[in-house]
């Protein structure tokens, strides 16, 4: 069977996806799924993160994975975002509440959609949320100028999130652990190209 391919894309830096393709790998992993991270940032931040937890994960990426995340750089120019949209059965376009980040979600589904797989899926995340806050009601404002859905389950602003690639999965909070969790199974059960 083929791996599930996701990508994590955003026109913007600082917008969380080193951290949420982060997230991703570990909770898929923590459930025993084998997950390879392809670090397409210039920064190398999953890979140096990935490096400093777990020694063994050079050797572990020539295993057969059964998903494949794609930490793609801050550009909708660079070769490599596109050539993660082509291969992704799910495309997940990170924002954060502010309106002025939202704004670039448009053009990033633009760009998605002359580029992505037949049946694949696009959703919007968002990134860095509060709960209560009067930005809360930005994915109900938002979703009909984005074009496509959200994902109902978000990543809340937490400093754990911020420190995790320093900390990895074990310097995750009890809660950030459950709300990751319930993410990447959110995510894993869109529906995939090929079971269309």
């Amino acid at each position: 069977m083929q791996p599930l391919n996701i990508a994590v894309v955003s026109l913007k830096g600082g917008i969380g996806k080193s951290n949420t393709s982060l997230l991703l790998f570990e909770a898929f992993r923590h459930v025993g799924k084998i997950v390879r991270l392809n670090d397409w940032d210039g920064q190398g931040t999953s890979t140096k993160a990935l490096r400093s937890f777990y020694p063994e994960y050079e050797s572990e990426k020539a295993a057969s994975p059964e998903i494949v995340i794609w930490d793609t750089p801050p550009s909708l120019e660079h070769t490599a975002t596109a050539a993660a949209v082509r291969s992704a059965d799910i495309v997940l376009v990170l924002t954060t509440p502010a309106p002025s980040d939202g704004w670039t979600v448009a053009e990033t589904m633009d760009f998605i959609r002359g580029k992505m797989k037949a049946g694949a899926v696009v959703r919007v995340i968002l990134n860095k949320f509060r709960k209560g806050t009067i930005l809360s009601r930005y994915v109900d404002l938002a979703q009909p100028l984005a074009g496509a859905e959200f994902l109902r389950v978000m990543i809340q602003e937490r400093e754990c999130y911020k420190q995790m690639p320093v900390t990895g999965w074990d310097g995750l909070e009890a809660t950030a652990k459950q709300e990751v969790l319930e993410f990447a199974v959110s995510v894993a059960s869109l529906p995939r190209p090929s079971l269309q």
